[in-house]
């Protein structure tokens, strides 16, 4: 009798929590009453305990449970859409009811986006590409995504082009940009990822009038180097021209021999490869190629401060644009400007305050012109918007050497191509559509 009582209040107690079985159900015929307890759909996180609230079946006030079968696969320690059925068979007749139930994911480093359904999940790295890269992926809570899957998705795609684009370091298993350099000579066989980004490259710096060379190695060790013997040893000079011109005799790029059926590279001596000014961005597309394939509302990934790719839409502002900021070159402000961004933008920036050294007032940046081999001063950062983040970095790179005027003209020449600069006399300069296309605040 205790064992019904209390079966009795569960019942009664469900039908008053729920709201939706206020009254008798009606008959699906004659006198037979046949129906759920509870909503016919239901969300719970992954481990929470789930309770059937079960069903009611009666003929004339007749129990008819005997002729019930319940089928109930749930399993909450498993993320997933699970359904329930309630078959009643009672004279030659046969009813199906049917209650959804679905097992979220229990994401880890998320939150509830104020006043909505949607989740924001957070996650960076600074073990890669010697930088710091951060992703935020916006979803809504209902919806079957795993986010620490999607971390670890997008860990693997950042650690392999890590490996296979260092030129400082070698690992174990991986021929990369450095094991190519150290024996330049040797027909090396590399994988298909590092070809394509290879390949990719010499195809398209072409596109930039050649102003980025990725066999340009030889004279960005000789200035990396001079850079180290400042900022750690305080030993600041300016690197012999004529050193300069001697390295660059191995800079030819047409030295550089790939062969597309076997994946191998080859190249002449004393060549060496840099692919610093195109690999993050080349890296950022291929993390938007997976995000663009996941059931994501919307994602912001941010590849080392200078290389950001928006996706999607943002959960709280009306217009779905993401705002984001550049920074101040000179640093008297946090930023200068904030643009307003949409799904599908990268914003990359290049300038003379990332990586550089200075004798007396004259900044030795890290981007070095092909043709003069030097670190041209023409201004302070420039911040592009386009819809390729690889292509993006190649143009942000070679647009920084160009003048203000011959970057403006080159900008303007292609379309979906904007960009700001920020004038050595902190003058703001613009491309054609860039005020009325994305600015939102200039801080000046």
């Amino acid at each position: 009798m205790k064992k019904t009582l209390s079966i009795l209040l569960i019942m009664l107690a469900s039908l008053t929590l729920t709201g939706c079985k206020e009254n008798v159900p009606d008959p699906i015929y004659d006198n037979v009453i046949f129906d759920m307890f509870g909503e016919e759909l239901i969300y719970l996180t992954e481990g929470e305990q789930y309770y059937d609230y079960g069903y009611i079946a009666r003929d004339s006030g007749i129990d008819l449970s005997d002729y019930v079968t319940v089928d109930n696969p749930v399993d909450t320690s498993s993320p997933g859409i699970y359904t329930i059925t309630y078959t009643l068979d009672y004279h030659d007749r046969v009813t199906v009811l049917t209650r959804s139930v679905h097992i979220l994911y229990l994401n880890a480093s998320c939150s509830l986006v104020e006043d909505t359904d949607t989740l924001e999940c957070y996650k960076n790295w600074s073990s890669y590409l010697h930088t710091v890269v951060t992703a935020k992926i916006y979803f809504n809570k209902y919806e079957q995504i795993d986010s620490l899957e999607v971390f670890e998705d997008l860990e693997d795609i950042i650690s392999l082009y890590h490996k296979i684009s260092d030129k400082y370091y070698t690992y174990e298993g991986y021929v990369n940009i450095k094991t190519i350099n150290n024996d330049p000579t040797t027909t090396h066989t590399i994988l298909p990822e590092l070809y394509e980004l290879i390949n990719f490259t010499l195809t398209h710096q072409e596109d930039v009038d050649n102003l980025f060379n990725m066999a340009l190695g030889p004279v960005l060790t000789i200035w990396h180097n001079y850079r180290e013997n400042c900022n750690i040893y305080n030993v600041c000079e300016v690197p012999v021209m004529q050193d300069l011109l001697n390295a660059k005799v191995y800079t030819n790029p047409n030295d550089i021999i790939l062969d597309s059926e076997n994946y191998t590279i080859t190249m002449g001596p004393n060549m060496s490869l840099d692919l610093g000014g195109i690999s993050k961005g080349y890296i950022s597309g291929k993390i938007v190629e997976y995000l663009d394939s996941l059931n994501l509302d919307g994602y912001l990934i941010n590849n080392g401060e200078s290389n950001i790719s928006i996706g999607g839409t943002h959960p709280t502002r009306e217009s779905g644009q993401f705002l984001l900021a550049i920074t101040d070159p000179t640093y008297t402000l946090p930023y200068y400007a904030t643009l307003y961004l949409s799904a599908g933008d990268q914003l990359v920036t290049s300038g003379d305050y990332q990586q550089y050294y200075k004798i007396g007032d004259t900044i030795y940046h890290h981007i070095i012109h092909n043709v003069t081999l030097m670190p041209e001063q023409n201004s302070r950062s420039v911040s592009i918007v386009t819809s390729d983040a690889a292509l993006a970095d190649l143009y942000s790179t070679a647009i920084f050497l160009m003048t203000i005027e011959e970057g403006q003209d080159f900008v303007n020449g292609i379309e979906g191509l904007e960009a700001i600069w920020y004038g050595l006399d902190g003058t703001i300069y613009f491309s054609e559509n860039l005020e009325s296309m994305y600015l939102n605040i200039l801080y000046e």
